[in-house]
């Protein structure tokens, strides 16, 4: 397994392919202005004892001692081995609603766009837990499996949009089942969820689920986005591109508002807490506090460790070319008995 601790400077990977073009392009012009402007005849007197193989060769040795520069310049190290690393934290489950009413711009830059930009921030403050997503609209599914690999989880997570699931819909209470589903059976705390939503639930059977959730040791925490007096849900024209609002059958515009009830139900019954994005800013800081001073478990995980730096193999490589480009002539010396007339 091989890293790099230094991948801030991949940008001198462009001075080396800027270079490697600068030298090809000047070999090309050389031959070319020699033969305008000095004729056939004189260029060959000129490039008498000339060696055209040397000079290709002291540019292949210049552009390659650049490459192994450049890579010992990010800082290559090798995991020698695969060990299993032990953390204390919780397993945490992220529950969103994907339904078309998160288009709402009630709250900007829209519901769906702010609860993913606070999610990520609240990912980036986990220290140890694991953590996983279940995208919801009309039904759910796990978009990402519990994971100590945050940035993986970034990216599911931004994935999620409107369109990801088919069947629109609001099944909160299929979400939080998937959510439990997730989680290791065998435990019955040490499990958290935080389900996001504008809490229009479509489907029911939320005080079933929740009494299971309370039954597994879940905490359920409650995020609501949106606004309570309600708002239409723009949506663009695939024909024309336009942005026009949701309408029923009847031509009437569809609006949305926060229904914060169910959401309130959940956290209380399961020893959480609900939070109003749009009253409360600080809603996944509040929650992320609420977390670290939850009880840990040992969490494992598998990672390469032991990781030696290798940079100074490259570094010798890379100055030997260089300095072995110097030495070599480009021109045939003359023999000893030859005499200079």
């Amino acid at each position: 397994m091989v890293k790099f601790y230094h991948v801030g400077y991949l940008w001198f990977w462009l001075l080396i392919i800027l270079a490697a073009a600068a030298v090809v392009y000047g070999r090309i012009q050389r031959r070319k202005s020699l033969h305008i402007y000095a004729g056939s005849e004189l260029s060959r007197k000129m490039t008498d004892g000339y060696r055209p193989g040397l000079r290709r060769l002291k540019d292949h040795l210049w552009i390659w001692g650049l490459v192994f520069l450049g890579i010992a310049l990010l800082g290559p190290a090798v995991g020698k081995k695969l060990t299993e690393v032990r953390r204390r934290g919780l397993d945490i489950i992220i529950a969103l609603d994907t339904s078309v009413s998160m288009k709402a711009e009630d709250i900007k830059p829209s519901r769906l766009a702010r609860a993913k930009y606070e999610l990520s921030r609240f990912i980036d403050r986990l220290q140890g837990d694991r953590v996983g997503v279940v995208a919801f609209a009309g039904t759910s599914y796990l978009q990402c499996p519990l994971t100590l690999d945050y940035s993986a989880a970034k990216l599911f997570l931004d994935a999620c949009d409107t369109g990801v699931i088919g069947t629109q819909g609001t099944a909160m209470a299929e979400a939080i089942g998937t959510a439990i589903q997730s989680f290791n059976v065998s435990e019955k705390k040490h499990k958290v969820i935080i389900v996001i939503s504008d809490g229009e639930d479509h489907e029911g059977a939320v005080d079933e689920i929740t009494e299971q959730a309370v039954d597994e040791g879940v905490v359920i925490y409650a995020v609501g986005v949106g606004s309570l007096t309600g708002t239409p849900i723009p949506l663009r024209n695939s024909a024309s591109g336009e942005i026009e609002f949701k309408k029923d059958r009847a031509g009437h515009v569809v609006t949305t508002a926060l229904t914060e009830e169910t959401m309130q139900k959940i956290a209380a019954m399961t020893d959480g807490k609900y939070y109003n994005l749009n009253a409360d800013n600080d809603a996944f800081q509040k929650i992320a506090r609420e977390i670290f001073g939850m009880e840990k478990k040992t969490v494992r995980s598998h990672e390469y460790s032991d990781y030696q730096q290798r940079y100074q193999i490259f570094l010798l490589i890379g100055l030997f070319l260089l300095v072995a480009e110097i030495f070599i002539p480009e021109k045939r010396t003359k023999a000893s008995g030859e005499s200079n007339s």
